[in-house]
């Protein structure tokens, strides 16, 4: 089979003159001289060894087989059309390959649903447990692109930017037995040695979920479910880690109920790091991954 040697600019002149009717006014819509219309159009009917238009005619008309051609030409330059589009948003595609960075209270049921609402959108996500200090030092640098942190009671450093995403439900967890009495008074919290699931605790967080004056810090979730079962200490925990499928270890009313044990939570970026859409992609998934 013969490869053919028309041209896209041929095929868009060719469209352009039956759709306007004259050399002239063609030229103007495609912001070409007139003699390169001309020439693009002559070179076409050349090709195809027959003619396109009438030209005794003013405006100019089509002859049958160009009637006949004119259809094909208007499917293959919205074909054409579609190409270009796909092909713009490839590198868009290509780059779009996210690092989020998060912390252990971040529900991990959340962040499934949030991968697969974004892999569905053409987005990769990787993803990062690790310290909020840690992740505010790889945004700044570059080397994430996006955070998800309890909120902190100070203002953020001005090299970075929040959004609210929602708020994460804490409560106590213990052993069965820990509390003989129910509910459970904060006195009876302080006297006890505490869990803190996080490698440190940084004066916002010990403000926030600090009520024990013995506390031992425990980072690692087997270890965590292991003093906990042991009875070496109680725990402020987010219901999705689950913890009360872990043997013997229950929920535990408090006398004051849920009040003060929720928590906000935020996603933290730098101003520039991801463009602007594929941002407002990522903040409207995780918004519809929480709320499912």
């Amino acid at each position: 089979m013969s490869l053919l040697n028309f041209t896209l600019a041929q095929i868009e002149a060719f469209s352009c003159v039956c759709e306007c009717g004259t050399l002239t006014q063609a030229a103007r819509k495609l912001k070409k001289d007139r003699t390169t219309i001309s020439e693009l159009v002559d070179y076409l009917e050349l090709d195809l060894g027959y003619p396109l238009f009438d030209r005794s005619t003013r405006p100019l008309t089509l002859t049958d087989a160009g009637q006949l051609l004119y259809r094909q030409a208007r499917l293959f330059l919205h074909e054409a059309q579609a190409f270009a589009q796909i092909a713009r948003q490839i590198p868009e595609q290509l780059s779009a390959h996210v690092t989020l960075c998060y912390d252990p209270f971040t529900p991990r049921d959340f962040l499934f649903r949030l991968t697969r609402l974004l892999r569905a959108r053409q987005i990769q996500l990787d993803l990062i447990l690790c310290a909020r200090g840690q992740a505010e030092r790889w945004l700044e640098e570059g080397l994430a692109d996006i955070g998800l942190y309890q909120a902190m009671n100070r203002t953020i450093n001005d090299k970075l930017q929040w959004w609210a995403v929602g708020s994460i439900e804490l409560a106590v967890y213990a052993k069965e037995g820990f509390f003989p009495v129910k509910p459970v008074t904060a006195l009876q919290l302080a006297s006890c040695t505490q869990l803190i699931p996080f490698e440190a605790m940084p004066p916002w967080l010990a403000q926030r979920l600090q009520i024990a004056d013995s506390t031992v810090r425990v980072n690692e979730m087997s270890m965590l479910e292991s003093l906990l079962c042991a009875g070496d200490g109680w725990a402020f925990l987010p219901p999705h880690f689950r913890a009360e499928s872990w043997q013997g270890i229950e929920r535990v009313t408090t006398e004051f109920g849920e009040t003060g044990l929720s928590h906000p939570l935020v996603t933290l970026s730098k101003p520039g790091q991801v463009a602007q859409p594929l941002l407002a992609q990522l903040l409207n998934a995780m918004h519809e991954a929480w709320e499912k």
